[in-house]
């Protein structure tokens, strides 16, 4: 049975990319769309055919020229906005592999690893990603790591869990 229409109406999934090499997180400053000069977690939306995982790799590559592996989950942000409704950010950490930090100069016009004590003189530095640095650049931070599955019929997931 498929799901009710009413339950696909209204939603928006986005992903975060938290990077660190380190010590450093990566951060970009936006170019475009709203929030325009934050500086904030590479990431987007999900598209429809792609996971979670690979959705945050592929925003991260594209905004920032860092390709990357997912770790693990580091947290999530419900919100409800009467403008744009209901939306879930997922943020997780990930491990840089290859590239160095290279602004697209279309959705940002800036990409670099920055200490904590960096990250704290950037502005416009929205709220939630000064959280963000906080929990991903702290030693004992708390995570939520892959597992992958198979449900009865076969098909494969992922489940984050502690």
């Amino acid at each position: 049975m498929p799901i009710p229409e009413r339950y696909n109406l209204g939603y928006n999934i986005g992903v975060g990319g938290a990077v660190v090499r380190d010590g450093e997180l990566l951060l970009v400053r936006r170019a475009s769309r709203h929030g325009r000069g934050n500086w904030q977690l590479p990431g987007g939306f999900i598209e429809p055919d792609e996971t979670i995982e690979q959705a945050v790799v592929r925003e991260v590559q594209e905004e920032a020229g860092v390709n990357a592996e997912v770790e693990a989950v580091l947290g999530l942000r419900s919100r409800y906005d009467p403008d744009s409704g209901n939306g879930v950010y997922i943020i997780l950490l990930l491990r840089p592999v290859s590239g160095e930090p290279t602004a697209d100069n279309h959705e940002v016009d800036h990409a670099g690893y920055f200490t904590l004590e960096q990250i704290r003189g950037l502005n416009p530095l929205p709220p939630v990603n000064w959280e963000i640095a906080q929990r991903v650049l702290a030693p004992d931070r708390r995570l939520l790591y892959p597992k992958p599955l198979a449900n009865l019929n076969g098909a494969q997931y992922t489940l984050f869990v502690g």
